[in-house]
């Protein structure tokens, strides 16, 4: 129980760091630079400019439905923090008090990217999300298969990048990709290295247990690898995972949940060719 207890704090302390990060990111640099970095805070910053609704109105009224669709299959506990999360955000990007940093765009695309990437990358480490192109990709991924997750963001985020090109200026767009670049290289970095998947070997007297739920809640591959323990002798099931990295702490809950004595090892994939990934 204190074990739970202690790892629900520390979730929630790097959510909540996590997003004050991210929120000074947009408030000193990203929103009053007119730098737009793709997802649904971007489209919010363009109807901010065009019609005057506050960005994080906007990314409340995108989220909420893709969080009431998706909230089963993200489970109720990881569902509710991010839910969370995605309204905190909003609400502090819309009234924390902060100054422009700069009137410079590259140094509030630099800067904004960077420092973005590394609040999402925490809130991502506090098993939590905050919505936006991700979830977006990841629903019509599980209603159309062959619309694969990462063309799906890029799809999405590209959209929203050139429309600020004739929303603000042609070179919003430009500082918009180098912002979205630096954002996504420190999220890699917060979790762990610059892999875009990571591999799981999960030893356990649960396997099926942990399987099942990797296969239903994750909609991820799971392969089970004959194995014996040379002390005692016994057989058992070795379960084979890859994952993003953004599903990297969902899957160490999963199977923490499921088996708290679980062995697990993790590494870092330097490329991953097949279904849900790279293609041959």
């Amino acid at each position: 129980m204190k074990t739970d207890l202690r790892a629900e704090l520390k979730n929630n302390v790097l959510v909540g760091l996590g997003l004050l990060v991210a929120a000074v990111a947009y408030r000193m640099y990203l929103v009053p630079n007119q730098v737009v970095a793709g997802g649904f805070t971007g489209v919010g910053q363009l109807l901010n400019h065009l019609l005057g609704i506050s960005v994080g109105t906007v990314n409340i009224a995108m989220n909420v439905p893709l969080f009431l669709i998706s909230m089963k299959s993200m489970g109720i506990r990881f569902g509710v923090r991010s839910l969370i999360a995605m309204v905190l955000l909003s609400l502090l990007i819309d009234h924390i008090p902060l100054p422009a940093a700069t009137d410079d765009m590259l140094l509030a695309a630099v800067y904004g990217g960077a420092i973005s990437g590394i609040g999402f990358g925490l809130v991502l480490r506090g098993s939590a999300t905050t919505g936006g192109t991700d979830m977006l990709a990841s629903l019509l991924h599980r209603l159309i298969p062959v619309l694969r997750v990462s063309y799906g963001i890029f799809f999405f985020d590209g959209l929203v990048i050139i429309a600020s090109a004739f929303a603000f200026e042609p070179q919003a767009a430009m500082y918009g990709l180098i912002s979205t670049f630096l954002c996504n290289v420190m999220v890699d970095l917060v979790l762990e290295g610059p892999n875009s998947a990571h591999s799981y070997f999960i030893i356990s007297d649960r396997s099926d247990a942990i399987a099942e739920r990797i296969l239903k809640d994750m909609d991820r591959g799971v392969t089970a690898l004959e194995a014996m323990g040379m002390y005692s002798h016994n057989h058992k099931q070795v379960l084979l995972c890859v994952v993003s990295r953004f599903e990297t702490m969902r899957l160490r809950r999963i199977i923490f949940e499921a088996d708290p004595h679980a062995f697990v090892i993790a590494n870092k994939a330097h490329e991953v060719l097949g279904e849900g990934f790279k293609p041959v």
